[in-house]
């Protein structure tokens, strides 16, 4: 019964990784495009953050959820918004300078910081074949990175650094499940990221058009849909399970990139995605085994 139960627990976390993915896919494609008109990262972030924020304040009060907004762990809720108001910045960033799938690949660093990082933070078992398929993911993003090259970009430092921070994000996910609502995590971390980056609103703005506005309440659906999926995703499974299931934003990246400005990755990308998704499915294999009952013989 206990296995049946986790089996459905994993699939459903899966879904919602998946579901969640699907949304920063949307509105990682509007933001590269929002980018593109020169609009700043800081008043992009602000005004989706907002609009995300008051929508969720009238479904809270108007469903009675007021209750799960108590945080027991204010002090835990600043390290997550800081957190997460540096990783979409970087990447947006990268984004006004990169092609889609290129920032995408490169940022799913995280997927393997934050299957290494499990061990040591949560004593969650990770055996030496998702050691090695960690250190393999690592090796697809160092050639999506295209060290050594001419078209080696500052940028793609950037992406990087926007995947450790997207990494330290789901860990604070996972450390603060216990003790506070899937409401109170997004709910908290969007309003702190609308709260710091229109700190830089009299800097950076600029006057936008009622369609530009339009982009930015569908960014903000996008934002809320990928936060739900993946909040749910890390509170519902092991970080093994379900971590993994973030490459599916490469192919939504991929198809996104294409139909809108015709991009198509390079070789470089193509390996590293290749390799990236290869680890992720063997990081995959190993926890079905286990969850199967099936020990390997060196874990």
């Amino acid at each position: 019964m206990l296995l049946k139960k986790s089996h459905s627990e994993n699939a459903k976390a899966i879904g919602f990784m998946v579901f969640g993915m699907l949304g920063f896919a949307g509105m990682d494609a509007l933001g590269k495009w929002i980018m593109g008109t020169d609009h700043s990262a800081f008043q992009l972030i602000a005004i989706k953050s907002w609009i995300v924020i008051v929508t969720m304040a009238i479904w809270i009060f108007v469903t009675g959820r007021l209750s799960q907004l108590k945080t027991n762990r204010p002090g835990s809720h600043v390290v997550r918004i800081l957190l997460s108001f540096s990783g979409p910045i970087l990447m947006l960033i990268a984004l006004a300078q990169m092609p889609l799938a290129d920032v995408t690949v490169i940022v799913f660093s995280s997927v393997f910081i934050t299957t290494a990082l499990s061990f040591p933070v949560f004593k969650e078992k990770v055996g030496l074949h998702r050691w090695l398929a960690v250190v393999f993911g690592f090796v697809g993003v160092i050639i999506a990175l295209k060290p050594g090259m001419e078209v080696f970009q500052p940028a793609g430092i950037l992406a990087l650094l926007a995947g450790a921070a997207f990494a330290t994000i789901n860990l604070t996910t996972r450390w603060l499940k216990n003790t506070e609502t899937e409401i109170s995590l997004i709910f908290y971390t969007i309003l702190g990221m609308a709260m710091l980056s229109s700190l830089m609103l009299p800097f950076v703005w600029k006057p936008m058009s009622f369609f530009d506005f339009s982009v930015y309440s569908l960014m903000g659906v996008f934002t809320l849909i990928g936060y739900i999926g993946v909040t749910k995703a890390f509170m519902r499974a092991p970080l093994g399970v379900v971590a993994p299931f973030e490459y599916t934003l490469m192919l939504f990246a991929v198809v996104s990139g294409y139909f809108i400005w015709g991009d198509l990755p390079d070789v470089s990308i193509w390996t590293g995605a290749a390799i990236i998704v290869a680890s992720g499915l063997y990081l995959i294999y190993r926890e079905t085994r286990e969850i199967d009952g099936f020990k390997a013989d060196i874990n």
